[in-house]
């Protein structure tokens, strides 16, 4: 989340994709960043946080969350 913040701040639109599980966390670094407001994408199950994903792990979740990346984006 952060790091999308601060490319906002530098003018590079980014959307966040999160966890669920680490959705209240995100939330609160958004605060602290003074952009308590900023949308990002959250994945859920059968995606473990841990960010450790087969290939194909990751192109079902990219699939999952294309539109809403670039709906963010264009934003």
């Amino acid at each position: 989340m952060r790091d999308a913040v601060e490319l906002e701040w530098a003018g590079i639109p980014s959307v966040a994709v999160i966890h669920q599980s680490m959705a209240g966390t995100a939330r609160a670094m958004a605060s602290v960043s003074a952009m308590p407001d900023y949308p990002f994408v959250t994945v859920d199950y059968p995606h473990v946080p841990l960010g450790v994903w087969t290939p194909d792990e990751i192109r079902e979740m990219a699939r999952e969350v294309a539109k809403a990346v670039i709906a963010g984006l264009t934003a």
